[in-house]
């Protein structure tokens, strides 16, 4: 097993100076406050160890417990990284959000009800620069889901879970919701009350708690049209929708609308599989989907060494369809790798906002206590070499939505078709 300290000085994307000094008296003792630092790390134990001799020996509060030292050294590794390389990316973990990682990225949510709460100023609406959001509205709801089951709407306000009050909660609408969240979910077969307001109407619905397996790609026709949304990059996402661009081509589509937004990425290797099912090689980009590689000390892109490719899967099966693709700010990661090759290919039509702005890759080291460090180890380039970290990809078509609101979807409560400009976009570049 890798060490905290281990993974950061082997893996992390800039190459980082360590200092070796010998063992120090205090080795028996950090051994027990960095359990997970193996031998032979390169680092200041003498410091360490002194740090924590004086907080033992004058902290205000007697008897610290070692763990809490084990933590907070695991943390601050991963906060030296932040501080030093601006890098938003690397996280500590604790053992019940790396559960929670692993769940999601395989399209489970346990004990769920189906249901995604945005902070939103007066009136339900976004907030303008420099508001603060003073209520939680219900934005997501799944259909076929516990909650839209029990008549939750999309734009409900959410005014309390199980009899408390989000007033109760904190003192910000951010942490009120975050708690908020830790109460809908709960025990499979168990039931939730949601107090929402509805009109001025104050209604209190009912859900039954269940293990959700949620989908990651939804396909309709709108005419010859086949609309693909891919809500996230999980494991099972190519090969999901591979057999749904072969019914719907099989149904008559003949070009293809591929909706990336709100799509926060998920699995390089599912992107590499979606992009096979439409893009064939060229002289130009030969067959990459994307390069990735790390940097030298400098941090310089063009520093880049140990580049690996991931190609192009042969046997795609919507290679000749027009496209267009749906972008916006929360198109993130997988999601603008996908983007960035069929753009970079000239196989389609990017429609939408500016990206993100995600170009690095994340690998997570699971670390003894159950705990992760979910570590940034590449930056990654399109096939025209190109690093948007920070930039991200603008599309062809500038479209902006009004909102969120404003968003088709086809898993959860929207609008319809019609009222999506940035949809209608899509299909007028289609000539559809």
């Amino acid at each position: 097993m890798l060490s905290t300290l281990g993974v950061v000085a082997a893996c992390y994307l800039t190459a980082l100076l360590a200092v070796n000094l010998s063992t120090s008296s205090y080795a028996s003792f950090i051994n027990r406050i960095f359990p997970h630092i193996g031998a032979g790390a390169s680092i200041d134990q003498t410091s360490i160890a002194a740090e924590w001799q004086a907080i033992q020996q004058n902290y205000v509060i007697r008897g610290v417990p070692p763990a809490q030292g084990t933590l907070g050294a695991e943390q601050g590794m991963v906060q030296v990284l932040h501080d030093s390389y601006n890098d938003r990316f690397s996280a500590y973990l604790s053992a019940a959000q790396y559960q929670e990682l692993n769940s999601t990225l395989g399209g489970r949510r346990d004990g769920s009800i189906g249901i995604g709460v945005e902070p939103r100023c007066a009136g339900g609406t976004l907030c303008v620069t420099g508001d603060a959001p003073d209520r939680a509205v219900i934005e997501n709801v799944l259909v076929g889901q516990p909650a839209d089951r029990a008549g939750v709407h999309r734009g409900d306000e959410l005014i309390a879970v199980a009899g408390i009050t989000l007033a109760s909660l904190g003192s910000d609408e951010t942490t009120r919701i975050t708690k908020a969240a830790a109460l809908v979910r709960g025990a499979v077969s168990s039931t939730v009350r949601l107090t929402v307001m509805r009109g001025g109407a104050r209604l209190t619905l009912a859900a039954t708690r269940a293990n959700l397996q949620i989908p990651s790609v939804y396909s309709k026709l709108i005419g010859h049209v086949l609309y693909v949304q891919v809500t996230g990059f999980d494991s099972d996402t190519g090969s999901v929708a591979r057999t749904q661009l072969q019914q719907g081509i099989a149904g008559g589509a003949t070009s293809i609308i591929l909706d990336l937004r709100q799509n926060g990425g998920g699995y390089v290797s599912a992107a590499q599989s979606l992009v096979s099912e439409f893009v064939q090689p060229t002289a130009t980009h030969k067959n990459v989907v994307v390069r990735r590689g790390r940097l030298s000390a400098n941090g310089s892109p063009s520093s880049a060494e140990e580049v690996s490719n991931d190609t192009i899967q042969a046997g795609g099966v919507a290679l000749a369809q027009p496209m267009a693709v749906l972008v916006d700010g929360d198109s993130a990661s997988a999601a603008e790798i996908t983007a960035a090759a069929l753009h970079d290919y000239k196989r389609a039509t990017v429609v939408g906002e500016k990206t993100f702005g995600k170009g690095s890759v994340q690998v997570d080291f699971p670390l003894p206590d159950g705990a992760d460090l979910h570590l940034t180890v590449e930056r990654w380039y399109g096939p025209n070499g190109e690093s948007i970290e920070g930039s991200g990809i603008t599309p062809d078509r500038i479209v902006s939505l009004p909102g969120p609101d404003a968003r088709f979807q086809l898993q959860a409560q929207s609008p319809p078709p019609s009222g999506d400009a940035q949809l209608q976009a899509a299909l007028t570049v289609l000539g559809a």
